[in-house]
């Protein structure tokens, strides 16, 4: 076999692999769309064949429900402060942590560092108890609260990636020109870090979004649940909504791939430049 015909057959084989992986990762929303668009005769007859029709019944009946706009506002308050907090936070411990660079903040950094090794199985239960304690169970500023120290730790790590590339001659001579601190990280520093933080509202946005485990925690009552939350309670223990339930998740599905397909150029873009630049 000459180099040639190696070539296209090692082709060939990398186009078959990825042809499969995509057929795995597009198999669950075939299953969802197969769910959301049939009646449950038709779901009863043909599980996970396509839809001869479509039936809209289970979108009207999803948002007929008595708490499903309760429950869209809830996961869109909590989303938007996380995110917001996640990146004021986050960018500006990184820059004292990078620009510091000494044992003590060396060390707060390999604290939140700690902090994404530690598997939450772990922590359920003193974290109940410590948001029990604060009277911050079922509501949205508790869920806000636990959600940010949960995942402040890996967006640091992002930050500190990124920012050890941004020169620190700008900020020299902002200091020259009279700027201080603060001034420099907003006017100068946080500019630059454009990629970056489109990459951590991006991907912060969707994990908040789509949370399940710590609203299923903090959250018992019906008007402080969230979307991912409110669809686990379409299966009961004697009967299930199947079909609602994959309608409702199509919907809630919308917010998060608008989001990533305006800023997927930017998750690509700030992901690879805080890698090579750490």
């Amino acid at each position: 076999m000459n180099k040639k015909m190696k070539r296209r057959v090692s082709t060939a084989a990398r186009v078959m692999v990825l042809c499969i992986f995509s057929l795995i990762c597009l198999a669950p929303f075939y299953v969802a769309i197969c769910y959301a668009f049939k009646s449950k005769s038709e779901f009863a007859k043909t599980r996970l064949a396509f839809p001869t029709s479509v039936y809209l019944e289970n979108f009207r009946s999803a948002f007929a429900l008595k708490n499903y706009f309760n429950s869209v506002k809830n996961s869109v308050i909590v989303a938007a402060f996380v995110v917001f907090f996640i990146v004021f936070i986050c960018s500006m411990s990184a820059y004292i942590i990078i620009r510091k660079n000494n044992r003590v903040y060396n060390f707060i950094f390999y604290v939140f560092q700690m902090v994404i090794l530690i598997p939450f199985q772990t922590i359920m239960f003193p974290l109940y108890k410590e948001i029990s304690s604060m009277h911050a169970l079922n509501t949205i500023w508790g869920q806000i609260f636990t959600e940010i120290g949960v995942y402040m730790g890996y967006y640091v790590f992002l930050y500190t990636g990124f920012i050890k590339g941004v020169p620190i001659a700008l900020e020299e001579a902002a200091s020259i020109d009279g700027c201080n601190r603060f001034q420099i990280f907003y006017k100068i520093v946080f500019p630059l870090l454009k990629p970056i933080t489109m990459t951590v509202i991006v991907l912060c946005f969707l994990a908040s979004w789509n949370d399940f485990f710590l609203p299923m925690i903090m959250c018992q009552k019906e008007t402080a649940r969230t979307l991912p939350l409110m669809q686990f309670y379409f299966f009961g223990e004697y009967s299930n909504e199947i079909n609602m339930a994959f309608a409702a998740a199509l919907i809630a599905m919308i917010p998060t791939v608008i989001v990533y397909f305006l800023a997927q150029k930017y998750i690509v873009e700030g992901m690879t430049a805080g890698a090579v630049k750490s």
